[in-house]
């Protein structure tokens, strides 16, 4: 009687993307042809970069409904490499401000440990201009300044031209001397710190401008 021959159930079988097939582990016997293509490769990492995307959502304080509006960003860019997780947080700027819910460079930066240099750099280079007008209303709401006609009368004192100070510093230099000009109780230290920036970046704005 013959023995019977060794039989391998393939139990455990492995992927080698690199050669592009499945191999079973025990015995090294090559299963089948494994096709990873760029739009699985996105599906796999998918809900990497969502969990990433609600985790700083999260961190703002903002609905986790916007996560698939910056996933679709990513996916629409084409960015889905080694380098597309460190890009996340940018993404999440870029779309909420470009879907009218402002956030400013300065919040990203303190949520996701990315720095304020590296995230203008990926501005600069996306062109992505940051609409102070909106920001204003944001930090208006925030501060109790919910009148429309102080919004208004803030806004026909913002600059017109570009005068190279930073967005927020604007805005809270304005909202400072709106509240100081009609004797509303609002500290310097109040209105910097509900902005995100420094009491000195509002005095030295006043100073020149």
């Amino acid at each position: 009687m013959c023995a019977q021959p060794y039989y391998c159930e393939h139990l455990s079988e492995v992927i080698d993307e690199r050669e592009g097939i499945i191999v079973c582990y025990d015995c090294g016997l090559v299963l089948s042809n494994y096709f990873f293509s760029q739009a699985q490769t996105f599906n796999c990492s998918q809900s990497i970069f969502q969990e990433e995307i609600k985790e700083i959502l999260e961190r703002l304080n903002l609905p986790q409904i916007f996560a698939n509006d910056v996933l679709q960003k990513l996916k629409s860019c084409g960015k889905n490499n080694s380098k597309t997780k460190k890009l996340i947080p940018y993404f999440v700027y870029k779309t909420l401000n470009e879907i009218g819910c402002p956030v400013s460079i300065k919040d990203i930066s303190s949520v996701s440990g990315i720095s304020e240099n590296d995230l203008y750099d990926m501005q600069e280079s996306e062109s992505l201009v940051l609409n102070p007008h909106t920001l204003l209303e944001k930090y208006c709401k925030l501060l109790g300044l919910n009148d429309f006609k102080i919004y208004s009368v803030i806004k026909e004192k913002m600059p017109v031209e570009d005068t190279g100070h930073n967005p927020l510093t604007i805005i809270a230099s304005l909202i400072y001397k709106y509240c100081k000009e009609n004797n509303l109780k609002y500290s310097m230290k109040e209105i910097a710190s509900t902005v995100g920036i420094s009491s000195v970046s509002i005095q030295r704005y006043i100073k020149k401008c």
